[in-house]
């Protein structure tokens, strides 16, 4: 029965994704005065020194765990290459998205090149590792999947 079981773990946690729990590929902690309200996650393209926005305008990521102050969410199953940026917000205005003016965490950004560019060393931002890359500033740091201790500051 043991052995069963343990054969099937691998396939339970790859299904996790196909419903609603996040595979975990960004996981961390909301740290700061928290605003009331509805807390979300999002995910949208934006412009990184030479890097192309995607056309992903914004993802709302509902694997957030307000009242315990931690989140993990899953990348796009196909996503684009080019820079996204990760923050949470208090939804005032109960829209479903991020809206300016309502109050948000410091962001992350990370970079999506299914190929790599150029040398695919790591070395800077026109030449990434193929894959996920967390950015600092425009400093390539790790690449790939999952990041860790990700933490977001109000």
């Amino acid at each position: 029965m043991k052995k069963a079981a343990l054969l099937l773990l691998p396939l339970a946690m790859a299904s996790c994704n196909y419903f609603g729990i996040p595979k975990g590929d960004v996981s961390g902690n909301l740290l700061g005065d928290q605003p009331s309200g509805t807390i979300r996650l999002t995910l949208r393209g934006v412009t990184l020194s030479g890097v192309q926005t995607p056309t992903l305008d914004q993802v709302n990521l509902g694997t957030l765990n307000p009242d315990k102050r931690v989140y993990a969410i899953s990348f796009p199953n196909t996503p684009q290459d080019g820079a996204y940026e990760l923050f949470a917000y208090a939804d005032t205005s109960k829209d479903d998205k991020y809206t300016d003016g309502e109050q948000k965490t410091g962001s992350r950004t990370f970079v999506y090149s299914q190929n790599g560019v150029n040398k695919k060393d790591g070395s800077d931002v026109f030449n990434l590792k193929p894959g996920w890359t967390l950015m600092n500033g425009v400093t390539p740091g790790k690449n790939g999947t999952p990041f860790t201790s990700i933490d977001l500051n109000w």
